[in-house]
This record gives C-alpha cells, structure tokens and sequence, in this order.
C-alpha cells in the first residue's frame, strides 16, 4: 500500500518567493520602510503571513489590531501578485501524475489563496486527499492536527505517511504527529536546519522521489 504523502506548498510544489517578495516591499513602502533583500524576505516564508508581518514590523510597537490590519493589507497586496511569477518546480507534475498512492496538501498560505495559485498553475486535477491552508482548521503547522486530519481522511496511519516540505514548520509538526519526513533541499530554509530535525532523507529533484519512497518503503 502506497503511502500517504502530505505536501507543503510554497517551496516544496511551487517557487512563489519571487511573487511574495514583491507583495512584501509593496507593502513596507506603503509605510515608508525600507525595502528588504530577497534573501531576507525568503527566510521569513512558511510560517505565515502573521509571523512574516510580525517579524517586519518588530520595531514598530504595533497591537493586536494592527497586525490584523497590515496581514489583510499584505494579503490584498499579494493576491494582486500572486499570479504574476510563481512557478511549479521542475518534475513536479511528472511524479504527480504517476504516483499511485493517496495525496494532500498543507501549507500555512491561507486556504484560499492556496487553492487560487493550485487552479492557476493547473495542480488542483490532481486527486488530492484535501487541500489545508492556515485558516482551514484550529491550528496549523507546526501543530500536528492537519497532519493528523489529513491521515484519518486518508485512512492512513503515522507509518505509511510522509511529510514533504521546505520548512521548519513541516519538519517539527510530522515529529510531533508521529509521521516521517522528507526535507526540501531546494527550497526555502538551508538544508543544515532541515537536517536537524532528522529527516528520512533531503530530496534534491523531484525525478529522485519515487526511488526515494520505494527505498523508504522497504527499509519500513
């Protein structure tokens, strides 16, 4: 029985970076700050959009409201973007389209605008288990509850599931729901980091992943 692969999305499906990092410096020009470096902006992805305005805003003594008010401005902002550069990595829909076993998504972009980027580039024919944004449950990653929804929506128990991502969220939320992982290497976040949280292995190019699950698989 193949198992159940869950996916995080940007970095790990999609490079979205260079569409945030513009949506990113509009939105810090809009409050007369000053733009970041690509490679700063890029560091900040995959815990959120609330960790991300956070983060950027840490020098400024913002409230509760405030934040809200500046995500849903970034969020306006990145919809405007988020369809202009934002590309699906290299081998992506080849394993997709030949993986026979259940598959899902779960990304900490916000449920909706991670569907709108899916039909665009064409991934949501995929047979996907569901698809689970930040907003989509209680609690995202690195909470283990979608990983968890996702499997019992699947059938799937912990030991024939695999957690796929870029980011420390998706390392830390498959160790705490009891699931296997594979790390990015070309995504996101260094691989060193990755690394860390003990992956099954570090994949480099997606024309390597069925070999990968099958080795997994047997050594399981």
């Amino acid at each position: 029985m193949n198992p159940l692969l869950v996916f995080d999305l940007d970095g790990t499906l999609i490079d979205s970076a260079p569409d945030i990092i513009v949506a990113v410096n509009r939105t810090l020009a809009n409050h007369s700050k000053p733009t970041l470096s690509d490679e700063l902006i890029i560091s900040h992805i995959g815990e959120g959009i609330k960790k991300l305005i956070a983060d950027l805003f840490k020098d400024a003594p913002l409230e509760p409201a405030d934040i809200i008010a500046l995500e849903m401005e970034f969020l306006k902002t990145y919809e405007e973007e988020m369809l202009q550069k934002t590309r699906i990595y290299p081998g992506v829909e080849d394993f997709l389209s030949r993986y026979q076993g259940p598959m899902g998504i779960i990304t900490n972009k916000n449920e909706i605008p991670a569907k709108v980027i899916l039909k665009h580039l064409g991934l949501d024919k995929y047979p996907w288990v569901n698809v689970f944004g930040a907003d989509t449950l209680e609690e995202r990653k690195p909470s283990p509850l979608p990983l968890r929804t996702m499997m019992k929506l699947a059938g799937r128990l912990p030991g024939n599931t695999l957690m796929i991502g870029d980011g420390i969220p998706d390392m830390v939320s498959a160790q705490r729901a009891g699931v296997a992982s594979i790390a990015i290497g070309f995504g996101y976040t260094a691989t060193p980091i990755l690394e860390s949280y003990e992956p099954l292995a570090v994949l480099e190019h997606y024309q390597e992943l069925s070999g990968l699950i099958e080795r997994i698989s047997v050594r399981a």
